[in-house]
């Protein structure tokens, strides 16, 4: 049953837990109940990475602005909180605009109950919802579909079996013929085919559906791809450096990472499981160690760890890192908060925000302790702080 929230507030008590070896991780005491996603990237265009949080039981989404060339690891001033009128579960964020512009960022919402969408400039002080002829929004995605140079943005209705697209993009995409009730779960977009449109896969139950974009922002179903038993989100990216976009799939029902290889012409391979029985909800793609290869971050939701699975070249991977985070890790992003050229993890914590139940996200600084290039150190790793002066090596 859904509880009836009023505002959160919106106080931060920024807490540090120094790991003898290890990365600093920063607790986010943010007022947000029942954190339910969160994205990570430079939101107000002041070259450096922010972070926005859905709070889905408060009907709000908080972002908080990196207050800039401070070190690691970040005092975070209290976030903007943006009121809806209905409960939050997914966000994306880009550029968007038409023509020759003005182009803006914007961070883009989808709503659960209403259901509803929203975009916002975070130098804003308020979001308002417009209503979707859907059931309900599961997630969203952004890309340009149509090849007009414009942001368009695809939303994933599970109930209603369809996709939406509420700005530019295409005609909807029915979904009746392909799914089961409530089991669409994630959507993601890539070149699969690298024919210069972005295609879209959904994960659905057993399977990952893959649309072909026929140049103009419609969408045809070109595969089916049976993998587990309840998929959930999707991490895209060239693992096995071929430039094809491969794939990486978490499934908590089937206790495993799935990775799946681009072989081109529309055929992928499933290269591997990895074990993972603690629940893995969300993975996220990201060169952890800086070594060219991307690897992966897995949130396990029932085991309240984070695991980096380290591509050993060629889209071989192995988890060679744990974290333990706080209550019941829901999503991931990446940023480099610090601005110290490696990359840092937020993790959204769907047991936390209220006081006395936890933070309600973390950063994972450094997570893999790669050398800095101005200090030759790892900062954050080992130590509380970087030397002084290599923060004002970016104008």
């Amino acid at each position: 049953m859904r509880r009836a929230i009023g505002l959160c507030g919106v106080l931060v008590v920024a807490a540090t837990l120094g790991l003898l070896g290890g990365p600093t991780i920063q607790d986010l005491a943010w007022d947000c109940i029942l954190p339910s996603y969160v994205i990570a990237g430079d939101l107000n265009g002041d070259g450096w990475d922010d972070i926005a949080l859905a709070c889905h039981s408060c009907d709000t989404i908080l972002v908080g602005l990196n207050p800039t060339r401070a070190p690691c690891p970040i005092p975070w001033p209290a976030p903007k909180a943006f009121v809806l009128n209905d409960s939050p579960v997914a966000l994306a964020w880009g550029l968007f605009g038409g023509g020759v512009g003005p182009y803006y960022i914007q961070v883009v919402g989808g709503t659960q109950y209403l259901p509803a969408w929203t975009a916002f400039k975070v130098s804003g002080s308020s979001a308002s919802l417009s209503q979707l002829p859907a059931v309900t929004v599961s997630h969203l995605t952004v890309g340009d579909f149509d090849g007009n140079g414009s942001l368009d943005v695809a939303i994933l209705d599970p109930l209603g079996f369809k996709v939406l697209f509420p700005q530019g993009g295409g005609g909807p995409i029915d979904l009746s013929a392909h799914v089961q009730p409530g089991e669409p779960a994630f959507i993601a977009t890539a070149d699969f085919d690298r024919d210069g449109d972005l295609d879209l896969v959904i994960s659905s139950g057993t399977s990952l559906l893959f649309f072909e974009n026929d140049g103009s922002g419609m969408f045809s179903l070109k595969l089916t791809k049976a993998i587990g038993l309840s998929l959930r989100a999707i991490a895209i990216a060239d693992f096995d450096g071929d430039t094809d976009a491969d794939l990486a799939v978490v499934d908590p029902q089937f206790g495993a990472l799935a990775t799946l290889e681009n072989e081109g012409c529309w055929e992928f391979s499933i290269t591997a499981r990895i074990k993972m029985d603690q629940g893995p909800v969300f993975v996220l793609p990201f060169d952890c160690d800086r070594d060219g290869d991307n690897d992966l971050a897995v949130a396990e939701f029932d085991g309240d760890f984070v695991l980096i699975a380290r591509n050993n070249g060629r889209g071989s991977f192995s988890v060679d890192l744990l974290f333990r985070v706080g209550d019941s890790p829901i999503g991931l992003a990446v940023g480099d908060f610090d601005r110290n050229a490696i990359p840092d993890l937020v993790v959204a914590l769907y047991g936390g925000g209220p006081t006395g139940t936890g933070p309600a996200a973390q950063i994972i600084y450094n997570p893999c302790c790669a050398t800095d290039d101005c200090t030759g150190t790892a900062p954050c790793c080992d130590q509380p702080l970087p030397p002084p002066g290599c923060e004002d090596r970016h104008p």
